[in-house]
């Protein structure tokens, strides 16, 4: 393989010079450092971006606010949200979004209590958190859509969607269909509730399964317009608070529990200690549970009267979210990496990430065709997870820069099956990454590309069998590096002609591979036809065998046989 840096390939000179200005937006991950990042905003583009930024931002709040779903995952939108708050501190800017206006709609109504919302805390905080509060209770952060239900006199009168914490969409009618919801209760009083509509999931284990789109299939539900056509099962409440409920937390869930409610006191545990949540962030990350999770949430008890409860501002209660799944980073430089085929692979990379403790500073993004269809170029912000097998891979870009700019790639399209068989400037990433497959099929060790490279830019090895002659081998410098690299080249003269073939690319699979036992079997008719090839492979094999370098490489290989046959007569002779 071979790579050649996008750097060298990019129309426009000006634009380089941008490239060295991106800002890592890694969250959990490894931060640029702060100057830097500051620095890069003296460039106008970059400040476009930025307001760009806050605009998609602040839809994305309208969506999630006013419509009930979202256009990113609340990982995704958490990191972008950091970013953007970055660059506004760098501009002594205010580093809070506008709230969107809510729709003059006789459907919005006012929540009796406002949803004060959760502040995120990182894993280093949680400790100092919970040191000076005296009382602390756990719950498993259910992933889904916030609601308020409330009652009068027994009677579910609203339930009313999160929307900006003041005031929501009534959902009231939508309350019928869904069966875990009661409509009626056994207590007369006034009762606000507030908790987390979410999809049934069994057995569903948050570190292997992630989100499942759990939160798009319960807003979706939501918000169509028809009325559903029977009750439903699969979507649960788990209530999170009663605001107006002052007394011990125990008698509260046991409440809950005998009103119709009883997840709240399944799953809901007090804790001493950092210790004791982090062991029960663990159990709920990775034990079987009926619905998604992406966190806990920490209470503090008790909590402020309800009258004091205001939107989006929560000092009592605070989130502490699971290890990411998907980290955002942002592309830097693209490598084209040529492989002995003429395949181009396409190297994106960004900005330095960490996700699951796996440093990741470069990642795939595949053929050129899927580079240019995935539309991904510098500057541009992709959304990255592991594969099942520990490989980061590319999701999704989440965010492109307005001014696209794409390298001239038309070099990289030159090259194919039977491309550079021997050596040009223009061919040596195919022609070097030929030689290291040819070098792995003979078993050719202490050899790898780097030698490849060297012998044919420097030492004149043109064709792939060009190494076999003493004459160019005589050509290498004497050292010992040299002396062993030759030492491995002569073995390969007691190497099968199958490993020949198959290192020299012949388009035959290894079943049929295995029925040629000499060179000039290829060239008989009745050996080819007892291939049983098809007439795609027998037109490719052709196609192959035509080629000059290639028959000029069969040639020294019945030369070397021979010699090896020759010699072999030989010693039988003076043997006798």
């Amino acid at each position: 393989m071979h790579y050649f840096s996008v750097r060298k390939l990019w129309k426009f000179g000006w634009f380089c010079l941008l490239l060295q200005s991106v800002i890592s937006i890694g969250y959990g991950a490894e931060m640029v450092d702060s100057q830097k990042a500051c620095r890069s905003l003296d460039n106008e583009l970059i400040r476009m971006e930025q307001r760009r930024l806050g605009e998609q931002l602040q839809e994305w709040d309208r969506q999630y606010q006013i419509d009930g779903v979202s256009g990113v995952s609340d990982e995704v939108y958490d990191q972008l949200l950091a970013k953007w708050q970055q660059g506004q501190r760098c501009q002594n800017l205010p580093d809070t979004l506008t709230q969107p206006l809510q729709p003059k709609t006789e459907r919005l109504t006012k929540h009796p209590i406002p949803h004060t919302g959760l502040k995120k805390l990182k894993s280093e905080e949680i400790a100092a958190w919970i040191a000076p509060r005296h009382e602390v209770w756990l719950q498993p952060k259910v992933d889904g859509v916030a609601v308020t239900l409330h009652y009068e006199n027994g009677r579910l009168v609203s339930m009313i969607s999160r929307g900006n914490g003041s005031e929501g969409l009534n959902w009231r009618d939508k309350a019928d269909f869904i069966q875990a919801i009661p409509k009626t209760i056994s207590t007369k009083q006034f009762l606000v509730l507030q908790g987390e509509l979410f999809w049934k999931l069994n057995g569903h284990v948050q570190n292997a399964d992630g989100g499942k789109n759990a939160r798009s299939k319960i807003a979706g539900w939501l918000m169509r317009k028809d009325q559903p056509k029977q009750v439903t099962n699969d979507i649960g409440i788990f209530i999170w608070a009663w605001p107006d409920n002052s007394v011990a937390m125990n008698r509260q869930l046991s409440e809950l529990n005998r009103l119709g409610f009883e997840l709240a006191q399944r799953y809901s545990h007090p804790i001493a200690n950092y210790q004791s949540a982090a062991k029960w962030r663990d159990y709920y990350y990775s034990a079987p549970m009926p619905f998604a999770t992406d966190g806990i949430v920490l209470k503090s008890f008790p909590s402020p009267p309800a009258s004091a409860w205001q939107a989006n501002q929560n000092s009592w209660s605070v989130a502490w979210k699971y290890p990411l799944k998907s980290v955002v980073s942002e592309v830097v430089d693209f490598t084209f990496r040529v492989g002995k085929s003429g395949a181009v692979n396409v190297i994106a990379n960004i900005e330095p990430i960490t996700i699951d403790d796996k440093q990741v500073s470069k990642i795939r993004i595949g053929s050129l065709n899927s580079w240019k269809q995935k539309d991904v170029l510098v500057g541009d912000k992709i959304q990255l997870t592991l594969s099942g097998h520990g490989t980061p891979f590319m999701e999704q870009v989440i965010w492109r820069r307005e001014l696209r700019q794409y390298p001239d790639t038309s070099s990289l399209e030159n090259f194919h099956s039977l491309s550079c068989l021997s050596y040009t400037p223009d061919c040596a990433p195919q022609f070097v990454a030929r030689l290291a497959w040819l070098g792995k099929q003979l078993k050719i060790r202490g050899v790898g590309e780097k030698t490849w490279k060297a012998w044919a830019e420097q030492y004149g090895l043109s064709t792939l069998l060009g190494w076999l002659s003493p004459y160019w081998q005589d050509s290498l410098p004497k050292n010992k590096k040299t002396i062993n690299a030759l030492s491995q080249l002569q073995k390969t003269s007691m190497q099968p002609i199958v490993n020949w073939l198959k290192g020299l690319g012949i388009p035959l699979e290894i079943g049929q591979l295995n029925k040629i036992s000499t060179i000039e079997k290829l060239n008989e008719r009745e050996s080819v036809e007892a291939l049983g090839l098809s007439e795609k492979r027998k037109l490719a094999l052709n196609r192959w065998l035509a080629e000059p370098e290639i028959q000029k490489a069969l040639y020294t290989l019945q030369e070397l046989y021979a010699l090896q046959e020759l010699h072999t007569l030989q010693e039988l002779d003076i043997s006798h």
